[in-house]
């Protein structure tokens, strides 16, 4: 199965100067715990923003265009069917971002595993609109906050249509 995780605004933001645009703790545990043991694709910008690379316990694929480039602790991809025979049968593959990698995986993705922030952000980079021709919820948890200073946010879990 092919899971694209992704948090979004509310104009489907994702980052800003190469960072995600809000801290939620509890969504980056959550992520942490849900990709755990499986495969993780990412492209280079979003390899290149993380704190602590690789990201343990996960198998790290990096796609990039650019065959020299090297990713100490990850493998490297230069397509997207590269990208996906480096992953390992019967481990769940999670598409991590950025923008152009979501766009590329999002017509062979079966599952968007989504966390829905609910306030716009000033963003440079974007998740493509999610068609409900295509997608239904089959899951919904929501965290409302009636303190401005902290963010209300949605888990969303949508399905591809068949």
């Amino acid at each position: 199965m092919i899971t694209i995780i992704v948090a979004i605004d509310r104009n489907n933001g994702i980052g800003y100067n190469n960072r995600l645009l809000a801290h939620i703790p509890g969504d980056l545990r959550r992520f942490r715990e849900i990709t755990m043991g499986h495969c993780l694709i990412m492209g280079k910008n979003t390899w290149e923003s993380l704190p602590n690379r690789p990201l343990a316990g996960r198998k790290n694929i990096v796609l990039t265009d650019d065959e020299r480039d090297y990713f100490s602790g990850a493998e490297r991809a230069l397509s997207i069917d590269e990208a996906l025979g480096l992953c390992d049968p019967g481990r769940e593959i999670f598409i991590m971002g950025g923008g152009s990698v979501y766009r590329q995986f999002l017509p062979k993705a079966d599952r968007l595993m989504v966390t829905h922030i609910h306030r716009e952000y000033q963003a440079d980079t974007f998740f493509p609109k999610i068609d409900p021709k295509e997608w239904y919820v089959s899951e919904q948890e929501d965290f409302f906050s009636e303190d401005p200073s902290e963010l209300s946010f949605s888990y969303t879990t949508y399905l591809r249509r068949r």
